[in-house]
């Protein structure tokens, strides 16, 4: 390439005609310096009926730190409030908040805009997001101390939906340190319109100049116009009219093929009467334990519980989680996930293994109360009520509440779904937090003589010997040899405790999910006897 391109901006000729405005990501705003061009961007919203105006110049329209509330007032002693500062059909999409030097400067975004798609703003990382229809984050804006950028789905459908335009400004400045003629050009200055977009090109010799290198600068200023989507619904109000539903296996057929059905609702038969040819709404779908990974390994967002689960606030998904073998869901309560959920759903969909848990059609179909009989979630119902009985009649906890940092471990607490041995020793390590890293030991010590090298399961077992709880021997093995299983991962699996509590809970007969199973029915036995024993029957 020729000096003679980067002055006459053939690049950003063709980027402004056929890119600007119809890339992803949008930027709204910037201001850059490069060695040989400096670039700027900045925007407003501007209603159609003035967009003629607008096009009959190439100045911006709205200058940076414009478009902030303001009054008009006149000669008889009135006055008129505008919101922009002006009516005059502008208003700014990115505010420059200025404080005169006393405070720290910033960039805003519109308020409207934020509220409009409900947007959450992440300081750290400098972006705003959003939330799709399956509740994972979207990045909608992404926000630099230079440079604003927004994803042009969401720009357009909010301005659709208000019925208004966008106008991107832009400027570009290049220079060199030759004269016209050195560069074998000639003084320019070119005004172009189009249907969308305007600019003024210029270049020409700059006299009373300093520098040497900007003996000759060239200029490229302007605007284009970005329209709203062709339809002024959002898209997570259209994406509930167009949902698309996946099919699932809920039989198999004569030849042993697997038969599939939608779970789109509206395709399904109810109890009154729809579709009476077609599998009714409360047929059973099954899918391998593997399917909750995902959820226990996200706590934060994810809330697995008793026969459900929850993304947050935001969806949930009643299951059957008490059935030994598999995960169990209605084939019409999968239509109410999103589509991304459903895809992740049917990658553990397998062939129908019998019918739902005792417990859900207990409670589902009969609507008797059942309790939960799948040990982690029978075990934590259980931990619970002994809490609250010990509390409210001792008043002090046996069991101190985990702390925030450790509170993960109760909310992933679950039978592992395989032989995965990290699997097997996250589970050790939060059933033991639970059972004995949480233990009071300060309320146990007022009950019993400590002697100097006395720990958390020895003040225990002082205690029970001083109450003579009958299974108390029983308790205590459990509690050291589950502490002994903990000791493996914490520190050397060969060693003497965790071999010792491998062999007393069988883990090479049972496997890993087995033996957590049964330590979890174990666990469960013990405390429930406890509670009977300590706490009066009328207060349990």
């Amino acid at each position: 390439m020729n000096e003679r391109s980067p002055l006459e901006f053939s690049d950003r000729l063709e980027y402004v005609a056929n890119k600007l405005g119809a890339e992803p990501w949008i930027t709204v705003y910037e201001f850059t310096k490069g060695e040989h061009e400096e670039v700027s961007y900045y925007c407003s919203l501007a209603r159609p009926e003035v967009l003629d105006r607008c096009l009959a110049n190439t100045s911006w329209d709205l200058l940076i730190g414009h478009g902030m509330p303001g009054f008009s007032f006149y000669g008889d002693g009135r006055r008129e409030y505008h919101r922009f500062g002006d009516d005059d059909g502008i208003e700014p999409f990115v505010i420059s908040r200025d404080f005169h030097g006393l405070k720290p400067s910033y960039l805003e975004l519109s308020e409207e805009f934020r509220h409009f798609h409900n947007l959450y703003e992440d300081r750290k990382k400098g972006v705003f997001i959003a939330l799709d229809d399956n509740g994972d984050d979207v990045e909608v804006v992404r926000v630099a101390p230079k440079k604003i950028q927004v994803r042009a789905k969401y720009i357009k459908e909010y301005l659709a939906a208000r019925g208004m335009v966008m106008l991107l400004f832009f400027e570009f400045d290049r220079w060199s340190s030759k004269t016209l003629d050195e560069l074998g050009i000639e003084k320019q200055n070119v005004d172009q319109q189009e249907t969308n977009y305007r600019y003024i090109r210029w270049v020409n010799m700059l006299s009373g100049i300093s520098d040497p290198a900007r003996r000759t600068m060239a200029r490229m200023t302007g605007k284009k116009i970005v329209e709203g989507s062709g339809n002024p619904l959002p898209s997570w109000i259209r994406d509930r009219d167009s949902r698309e539903y996946e099919q699932f296996i809920i039989d198999v057929d004569e030849e042993g093929n697997n038969v599939y059905f939608t779970c789109d609702e509206e395709q399904l038969a109810n109890h009154f009467g729809k579709n009476p040819e077609a599998p009714h709404f409360l047929t059973p779908v099954f899918f391998s334990k593997a399917v909750m990974a995902k959820y226990y390994n996200d706590p934060a967002k994810y809330r697995v519980e008793d026969s459900h689960l929850y993304c947050g606030g935001y969806w949930g998904l009643r299951l059957d989680n008490n059935h030994r073998d598999y995960v169990v869901v209605y084939l019409g309560d999968l239509g109410r996930l999103s589509q991304k959920e459903q895809l992740y759903w049917k990658s553990f969909n397998v062939v129908p293994d019998g019918n739902v848990s005792d417990v859900a059609f207990r409670r589902g179909i009969l609507g008797e109360w059942a309790a939960a009989d799948e040990p982690a979630l029978a075990f934590k119902a259980s931990y619970e009520r002994f809490r609250d009985s010990w509390h409210n009649h001792f008043g002090w906890d046996l069991f101190k509440p985990l702390r925030t940092e450790d509170e993960h471990n109760w909310a992933t607490l679950h039978v592992p779904a395989s032989e995965n041995q990290k699997e097997f020793d996250d589970q050790v390590m939060s059933l033991s937090k639970v059972l004995v890293e949480r233990l009071n030991e300060r309320e146990l010590a007022k009950h019993i003589t400590v002697e100097p090298n006395d720990k958390g399961i020895t003040k225990f077992q002082k205690y029970l010997d001083g109450v003579e709880f009958p299974e108390r021997q029983e308790l205590i093995t459990f509690l050291r040899n589950l502490n002994g299983l903990r000791s493996g991962p914490a520190h050397v699996r060969g060693g003497k405790d965790y071999q010792r509590a491998a062999t007393h809970f069988n883990l090479e007969e049972k496997g890993l999910s087995s033996a957590f199973s049964d330590l979890l029915v174990q666990a469960t036995a013990l405390i429930d006897k406890l509670r009977s024993f300590m706490v009066p029957e009328s207060e349990q």
